[in-house]
């Protein structure tokens, strides 16, 4: 690819001398942007700044301030993996985040955006994402929306600089425009955007609901829970350990795990495999990419905020490729990743994963509704207290621990009556409703901004 580009251009751009700086089609859209009549500057409709670089020093789990990095603020459903030590955060304040605020990642992979949520309240939040501060409310959805597009996305990847750990820094979003269609259709979309935040909130207050009946009726206290100490030591019967395959990895047996065994040989239980269907490891299979119908999806990307699938496949090149489309009512679990990361997470598939190829690394569980119903165990199955320390003893594997469908059916769920069991799936099965409902209308409003960009620029043709 060749271009010329005059030596303003560069010397205007902080000398960027990168051809990629040109020849992305964010330059395009940036010089067709700064056409349109009604444009302005990202920095007029927001305060925008990023705090100081942090360099932490981690403490024992629940000893210090709690982190969130850039990947797990995108998560679906993060955990406080690191806590800091206090005193070695300078201007902790100016770390924490506000509801009404956007996160603009600004490291690594740059553009992407996402809406402060309740969970990321109270947390130390990395440098890596820019803070975009809605000057006036009322914009508030139409920025998100705008931003949501890939329009903006290639606009930020435009102007990002480095070898091998691509930046953008607060002076560069603040070029960024914004079109600005009539404010009546800005409400309308921005409306949109704002009532899939406002639902994707409830969704997860009512996930933890969930959570907090299931931890009730088994006889778990979260505050003593939270505080008990994540190491410890004991004896175990050889017996146990050639039930468990010959698992010789001690947190398989002591530590968080010996306190929720003790709680589910307090209740009745079975194990998972009694319960469902069938729990399937799909074979490893060669990947086509290409600009097919079909979207691939990997275990990062699934259990993101409805992060849109950025490959497709063609699945009649790939031998039984029926078992790998995603059918909605199936549960999927990452078999693989880090005990601390995304491993054990299980998510049950709906309407908006129809037509799409889901990796190998995700282990379907077929849920048999006349035993136990699918919402009361993906309840359990990702509860942070009972159901997560369950699911992750079995893993194995040092560098990258990989769960197998045998040790799944092992897990054991802990049997609490009819009326209590449907309690708490009707609880999980409306939040994953609601969050699904969430991202259609964040889809639809991103849609929406992205036709009122593609208008401005026909519109600039027509002028011509």
């Amino acid at each position: 690819m060749v271009k010329s580009v005059r030596l303003s251009t560069i010397l205007g751009g902080d000398t960027r001398l990168e051809a990629s700086t040109y020849l992305r089609d964010g330059y395009g859209f940036v010089r067709l942007a700064n056409q349109c009549k009604n444009h302005v500057r990202l920095g007029d409709l927001a305060d925008i700044w990023q705090p100081s670089r942090l360099t932490g020093y981690t403490m024992p789990d629940g000893k210090g301030l709690p982190f969130f990095t850039a990947g797990q603020v995108f998560e679906d459903f993060p955990r406080v993996r690191k806590w800091l030590a206090a005193p070695f955060v300078p201007q902790a304040d100016t770390r924490y985040v506000k509801q009404d605020w956007l996160l603009l990642s600004c490291s690594g992979v740059v553009g992407n955006i996402i809406a402060v949520y309740p969970h990321h309240l109270d947390k130390i939040i990395t440098h890596d994402l820019l803070r975009i501060v809605p000057k006036d409310a009322s914009e508030y959805g139409w920025l998100y929306a705008y931003m949501k597009t890939n329009f903006f996305k290639q606009i930020a990847q435009a102007a990002q600089y480095g070898h091998m750990i691509k930046h953008i820094e607060v002076s560069h979003a603040s070029e960024f425009p914004i079109i600005m269609p009539e404010n009546d259709v800005r409400e309308t979309i921005g409306e949109t955007a704002r009532r899939a935040v406002l639902l994707r909130s409830k969704s997860w207050k009512m996930r933890d609901e969930a959570f907090l009946t299931l931890e009730k009726h088994v006889g778990v206290c979260r505050d003593s829970a939270t505080q008990a100490q994540a190491a410890s030591q004991g004896e175990v019967s050889l017996a146990a350990v050639l039930q468990n395959r010959l698992r010789l990895d001690a947190d398989s047996f002591v530590g968080a795990i010996k306190d929720v065994d003790e709680i589910i040989d307090a209740c009745n239980w079975d194990y998972l495999g009694i319960l469902t269907s069938d729990v399937v490891e799909p074979t490893r299979f060669k990947r086509f990419y290409g600009e097919s119908d079909v979207p691939f999806v990997g275990i990062s990307e699934l259990f993101d905020v409805n992060a849109q699938p950025t490959k497709h496949v063609y699945p009649k090149l790939i031998k039984g490729y029926q078992q790998f489309m995603l059918e909605p009512g199936t549960l999927v679990m990452a078999r693989s990743g880090q005990k601390y990361g995304i491993l054990g997470r299980a998510l049950k598939i709906t309407e908006n994963h129809r037509g799409m190829m889901g990796s190998d690394h995700l282990t379907r569980i077929y849920p048999d509704e006349t035993k136990l119903l699918s919402g009361y165990l993906l309840a359990f199955l990702n509860d942070p207290l009972i159901g997560r320390p369950s699911v992750i003893r079995h893993a194995f594997g040092t560098s990258i621990p990989e769960l197998a469908p045998t040790d799944i059916k092992r897990i054991r769920i802990p049997r609490l009556g009819d009326a209590n069991e449907k309690s708490i799936a009707d609880l999980m099965d409306e939040s994953v409703r609601m969050s699904a409902e969430a991202d259609r209308l964040e889809n639809e409003a991103t849609r929406l901004a992205q036709e009122q960009i593609d208008l401005a620029i026909a519109q600039l043709s027509d002028d011509k």
